[in-house]
C-alpha cells in the first residue's frame, strides 16, 4: 500500500460530518457540494487507485476496512466510496489513452463516472433493450436506463447497449459517454426508500451520436466490462452491509444499555442478550465470508462465485440483523429520532444493487453443480 489515511480519521467524517448534515440531505435528496469536496480532501475517491493515477493503491484486503467504516454512517456516504473506487478499474483495463485520462479526475472529485447497466423494462444482462448501431465512425445509441446512482451529478456514463444489428443476445458493447452529449436526456426523479442524495436518474437516449473513440472496449465487449465491475463491486458491496450491520449492532446494544424497565436495564434480559448474540455471530460470518472473497481476488484468482455467496450471505444477514436490532429498541426505534429508523430503510437498498439474492444464487448453484 503506497498511500494511507488515518482509519479513525475516515470513520469519523462519516460518523460527524455526513451524519450531521443527513437530516437535510434527507429532506433535499441531495448532497451539498461541500461534502462531495471535503469526501474528496478525505480520501474516499483514491483508495484503490493506482499511485500512478493519484491513488492510495490499496490492494482490497486493506481497502475493506475502510469501507466497512464508511458504512456505519448514512448509506450516500457509502455509497461515495463504494462507487468511485470501482469505477475506475474498467477505464484502466479496457480503456484508450483519452478515458484513462478521466481516472486521476476520479481522484480528486473533478470526475464521477456512473456505472450504466439497469434498465427498467430489459434486466442488466443479455436481455437490455438499449441498442448501439454502427455507421462508420459513429454509433446511434437508443434505449433508455434506470436507477443509476449518481446519475443527478455524473460527469461520465459508463453505459452497455446491444451492438449486433442481427439481435443477437451476446453481443454488448459499452461507452463512456459524456454528460453534455447531444440527445441524453438525464432524469433525476427516481426518490428512494433510503440512501438519500445519491441521486438516482433515468437516463434516456434517441439515435444519440457516439463517436467510435468513446467506446470502451471491443465491440461485443461489453459484458466483460460490466463483469470486471461486477464482481468487484459485490465484494465491495458485502462488506458494507458488514459494516451496516456492526452500526445496527452497536445501535441496539447501547440502548439496551440504557433502556431500564421494571428497575434493571434490558440488557440484563435474557431475550434482548438472545437477540444481541445473533446478531453478533451473524456479522463475523458475513466478515470471514467477505474476507474470504476478497483473498482470492486478491491472489488473482477466480472470485465470481465467492464473491456472489458472500453477497448472498450478507443480503440475508443484513435484514436479520437490522430487524433484530428495531426489535431490540421497541417502539422508540420506529421514530425519526432513531439512528435504527435510518439504516432499517438503508439496508434495503442491498437487495437491488448489483444483482438481486435470486441472482446470487444462480451463480452460486452453478459454481457447485460444475464443482460436484
Amino acid at each position: 500500500m503506497s498511500g494511507t489515511v488515518e482509519l479513525d480519521a475516515f470513520r469519523k467524517f462519516f460518523l460527524d460530518d455526513i451524519e450531521k448534515a443527513y437530516p437535510e440531505i434527507e429532506r433535499t435528496d441531495i448532497l451539498p457540494e461541500e461534502l462531495h469536496r471535503r469526501a474528496a480532501e478525505v480520501g474516499c475517491y483514491r483508495l484503490t487507485m493506482p499511485v500512478e493515477y493519484g491513488g492510495y493503491g490499496m490492494g482490497i484486503m486493506d481497502y475493506l476496512p475502510y469501507l466497512e467504516a464508511a458504512a456505519e454512517g448514512p448509506g450516500i456516504g457509502r455509497m461515495l466510496v463504494h462507487l468511485t473506487n470501482g469505477t475506475w478499474q474498467p477505464l484502466q483495463m479496457f480503456g484508450n489513452e483519452v478515458q484513462r485520462a478521466v481516472i486521476p479526475k476520479i481522484a480528486t472529485g473533478e470526475a464521477i463516472v456512473a456505472f450504466c447497466l439497469t434498465e427498467k423494462t430489459g434486466g442488466t444482462g443479455r436481455d437490455l433493450k438499449s441498442r448501439a448501431i454502427r455507421d462508420g465512425d459513429t454509433w446511434r445509441i437508443s434505449g433508455e436506463k434506470h436507477l443509476i446512482t449518481f446519475g443527478d451529478r455524473a460527469t461520465h456514463f459508463i453505459l452497455v447497449a446491444a451492438s449486433d444489428t442481427k439481435g443477437a443476445k451476446d453481443s454488448l458493447t459499452a461507452f463512456l459517454v459524456k454528460r453534455d452529449i447531444p440527445g441524453f436526456e438525464i432524469d433525476a426523479s427516481q426518490h428512494t426508500m433510503g440512501m438519500h442524495g445519491t441521486g438516482h436518474a433515468f437516463l434516456r437516449y434517441e439515435n444519440m451520436e457516439v463517436s467510435d473513440e468513446y467506446r470502451l472496449g471491443e465491440v461485443g465487449q461489453g459484458l466483460e466490462v460490466a463483469l470486471s465491475f461486477l464482481d468487484f463491486s459485490r465484494v465491495s458491496l458485502s462488506i458494507c452491509m458488514v459494516g451496516l450491520a456492526q452500526r445496527a449492532l452497536d445501535e441496539a446494544v447501547a440502548f439496551a444499555r440504557n433502556r431500564v424497565t421494571f428497575g434493571r436495564p434490558i440488557s440484563t434480559r435474557q431475550a434482548i442478550q438472545g437477540h444481541i448474540a445473533n446478531m453478533h455471530s451473524e456479522i463475523e460470518a458475513g466478515r470471514h465470508l467477505v474476507e474470504h472473497a476478497a483473498r482470492i481476488c486478491e491472489d488473482s484468482g477466480d472470485y465470481t462465485a465467492a464473491a456472489a455467496n458472500a453477497k448472498l450471505f450478507c443480503l440475508n444477514m443484513v435484514g436479520r440483523v437490522t430487524d433484530l436490532s428495531l426489535r431490540v429498541h421497541g417502539g422508540f426505534g420506529y421514530t425519526k429520532q432513531a439512528a435504527i429508523e435510518r439504516i432499517y430503510r438503508d439496508a434495503r437498498g442491498f437487495w437491488f444493487e448489483e444483482g438481486t439474492a435470486e441472482i446470487q444464487e444462480l451463480v452460486v448453484a452453478r459454481h457447485v453443480l460444475a464443482e460436484n
